[in-house]
């Protein structure tokens, strides 16, 4: 086993064993604090940025030129345990790294911060004899950044406070698991709760109440057989089609009560060129309940995608960056051709505060979240491989433009 091997791997194995999900004490305080003093021993400046309720996002910088800056963003926490047995305890299996957050995305963090660590080191070796100014700048044509983000599980509280604090790059690579394919589109995602609030009445006589829950049923039809269809036909050659899925209804209290109240929370993920769910489903709503009397409703976004927008990520495949990666991934002999996929990343939020984005990342989506949470070790060398080409494209230049 390399260096870069053994530090990339040593490191994802450190990250999982510390718990940074939403049911553990403290969050993602112990990761951050860790990783500010990983990077502080290695010569690089990094600090905790405030975000809420004592959590912090981790920032670490390589100072730079003038010239394009790179950031590189991964988010610090992961979801619960779950059903996964020793979750936080890593263990290799034949070439496989098992752990809560090895694919999503402690993985792809530590193969971050193994590229940003490999190449202060290199810029050190660089300025050896050169003059103070040279030594500043390291080779890089702009800053360097790494952004290790809280909350992106449970809403996106971290991208967004470091976009509010004026954090910005020409370009971010956010390394979610993408099978190291280079990854330029995204689709968006509204959670929308429809709640209905009816009549009551006693179970004998229905006639006399207004269920709310009844008119959810037909809103729930109507979406399965009205909507979807019309969805279906809104497509993109990377994402391919709008979809919405309806994920809990909840309503009424026992059998002989006619329902008062019914909620019914729906997961509308967009493409490029979409309307506004909520405006959409307010008129789907509005088609069955308008002019019932004694039922009245209410059609909202929920905060856990209002608070933070989760706008979709469409990013040119002629891009600076994209152009960058996909040429490391060709070298690397892995497919170079851009991908999207259906799933929302911190990146939408960077993308809608004007810096270029691709997704790039070791593991694959479908082991994440779930028992089988991992990823291959030589994902994980990889990733710092390409990570590291697609700075090193940046080097010695002075503008966005001249990568074009």
């Amino acid at each position: 086993m390399n260096r870069v091997q053994n530090d990339v791997l040593e490191l994802t194995k450190q990250l999982i064993a510390m718990q940074s999900h939403k049911l553990c004490e403290g969050r993602e305080a112990a990761i951050g604090r860790f990783l500010v003093e990983w990077f502080t021993e290695r010569g690089i400046e990094a600090e905790l940025q405030p975000v809420v309720d004592g959590r912090s996002n981790v920032i670490a910088r390589i100072p730079g030129g003038d010239g394009p800056s790179v950031m590189l963003c991964g988010h610090l926490d992961t979801v619960p345990a779950g059903d996964m047995a020793d979750a936080f305890a890593p263990r290799m299996e034949e070439g496989v790294l098992r752990g809560r957050g090895a694919c999503d995305m402690k993985g792809a963090v530590a193969a971050m911060c193994c590229a940003i660590a490999a190449t202060a080191a290199e810029n050190a070796e660089r300025s050896l004899g050169d003059d103070e100014a040279e030594s500043t700048l390291g080779g890089l044509a702009g800053d360097l950044v790494f952004l290790g983000t809280v909350d992106e599980e449970t809403g996106g509280l971290g991208v967004q406070a470091a976009m509010d604090s004026g954090l910005r790059t020409d370009f971010a690579i956010v390394g979610e698991p993408t099978n190291l394919r280079v990854t330029i589109a995204h689709k968006g995602a509204c959670f929308v709760r429809i709640t209905l609030t009816g009549r009551g009445a006693h179970g004998s006589c229905p006639e006399e109440g207004v269920s709310a829950v009844s008119h959810a049923a037909r809103i729930v039809l109507a979406i399965e057989e009205e909507l979807r269809p019309k969805l279906a036909n809104c497509t993109h050659a990377l994402l391919g089609c709008s979809t919405v899925n309806v994920g809990r209804v909840s309503g009424g209290t026992q059998p002989n009560i006619v329902a008062e109240h019914c909620e019914i929370d729906i997961d509308r993920r967009t493409v490029p060129g979409d309307g506004d769910p909520v405006t959409e489903l307010k008129g789907l709503v509005s088609g069955i309940c308008d002019g019932v009397e004694g039922l009245s409703f209410d059609v909202a976004e929920m905060p856990m995608t209002s608070v933070v927008p989760h706008t979709v990520l469409e990013t040119q495949e002629n891009s600076p960056l994209a152009q960058a990666a996909m040429a490391a991934c060709r070298e690397a002999g892995l497919p170079a051709d851009p991908v999207g996929v259906t799933y929302w990343t911190d990146g939408g939020h960077l993308a809608a505060n004007g810096i270029e984005t691709i997704i790039l990342g070791p593991g694959d989506i479908a082991d994440a979240h779930g028992p089988r949470d991992r990823v291959r070790e030589d994902h994980l060398t990889i990733a710092v491989a390409l990570y590291r080409a697609a700075i090193s494209a940046f080097r010695n230049r002075t503008s966005p433009s001249a990568l074009t």
